[in-house]
């Protein structure tokens, strides 16, 4: 039976016109080689545009199977991770191809179904625990208002005791109030948290799917540039310190002048590479930001906390060999870093930033220099 058979269907050509036929088939197996073209495509697409479901252990072995099964519907290929063999006769299981594309296409649905149902909650939270902030606040202005007014009458007396008595009990009324209240922040801030956990890892499979800079392997700007903007809804949402880095290669132009361009894409790759040995988290974000600079992106980090890694990632750039280079002509690279401050907008976090790796390279490079939101705002 020919391929064509086995994809049309068996028909028959008795009674008809030899020339028809002939003309016919090669139709049908035009229409055929398109179907198998348009097919595979459709499954080697899905492979590159897939996003990581909770139960992929792998987020690259997806993209494999649909190649493999791709490669099955072009040429009845083998599937191995599903088990099917090479075709000998150019067959397909085309039911094994329609139950892996519905199942993933259902999973995809269940996911962002899930998901959406997710954020639309951490929202409504967000609302009812800032409504709810704002009833309690009215409570507690009344609450110490009347603890006021008591003292108030109790001084238009002038009986000593009665003042001593109303000032004691005032300080008490208010002293649990704010207790009270401070509990139930905590309690809402513990909730809220735990709701935006698997949100997080969201965010980190999202940006495994980011492009990265096919030079360094870092991520690029636009992966960045995301990143930076989720940062600050985190740290609005939760209050969790982010800092920030901007990180430029030292007289960078003066080793592609010398050695060549190609001495130049080495030591890219070896800040690349340094830049991933120092900050290796899964939270952390290693940038390629746009010639010679990288940006550098810690969530849950003080500034005061990685002044070790940088130290560190300081030391491992003076490791870097040039090429074509003496052995006692060293890499060096100048930082500026920052933390996220409440008022922050992406345009002042990243001024701050820059600002400070100016500085540093004002100081004499090879260094890093830091600047507060204070800092910044007093000058």
């Amino acid at each position: 039976m020919s391929l064509v058979a086995k994809i049309m269907g068996n028909g028959t050509n008795q009674g008809k016109n030899p020339k028809a036929t002939k003309s016919e088939s090669n139709s049908a197996t035009a229409i055929a080689d398109g179907a198998l073209d348009t097919l595979s495509n459709v499954l080697q697409v899905m492979g590159k545009e897939s996003f990581p479901l909770e139960n992929d252990i792998d987020p690259g072995v997806f993209p494999e199977m649909c190649s493999e099964f791709a490669a099955h519907v072009e040429n009845g290929a083998g599937v191995p991770s599903f088990d099917i063999p090479a075709s000998a006769d150019g067959s397909r299981e085309w039911a094994r191809v329609r139950r892996f594309f519905a199942d993933r296409r259902k999973a995809e649905n269940e996911f962002v179904t899930e998901r959406l149902h997710d954020y639309r909650g951490v929202v409504e939270d967000l609302v009812s625990g800032l409504r709810n902030i704002g009833e309690r606040d009215h409570d507690t202005e009344i609450s110490v208002k009347r603890s006021l007014n008591t003292i108030e009458d109790a001084v238009g007396t002038g009986v000593l005791p009665e003042i001593r008595k109303a000032l004691t009990q005032t300080i008490r009324t208010v002293t649990d109030t704010f207790d009270e209240q401070r509990k139930a922040y905590e309690r809402e801030l513990d909730e809220l948290n735990n709701r935006m956990s698997s949100l997080r890892q969201d965010l980190v499979a999202a940006r495994e799917e980011m492009k990265r800079d096919a030079l360094t392997d870092a991520y690029n700007r636009g992966a960045f540039d995301s990143a930076i903007s989720q940062s600050l809804n985190m740290h609005f949402i939760l209050n969790q310190p982010v800092t920030v880095m901007m990180i430029d290669i030292d007289k960078f132009k003066d080793i592609n002048d010398t050695f060549g361009h190609a001495a130049g894409d080495e030591v890219l790759r070896g800040i690349g590479e340094a830049l991933a040995r120092s900050f290796i988290r899964k939270s952390d974000l290693v940038a390629r930001f746009g010639g010679d600079e990288f940006a550098v992106i810690l969530n849950d980090t003080t500034a005061a906390n990685c002044v070790g890694l940088l130290e560190r990632f300081l030391k491992s750039v003076t490791e870097i060999c040039i090429p074509y280079a003496s052995e006692d002509t060293r890499v060096s690279c100048s930082v500026g870093y920052t933390e996220i401050h409440s008022n922050d907008t992406v345009k002042s976090l990243m001024h701050r930033a820059d600002t400070a790796l100016y500085q540093a390279k004002k100081n004499g490079r090879n260094q890093a220099a830091f600047l507060s939101f204070e800092d910044l705002k007093e000058d």
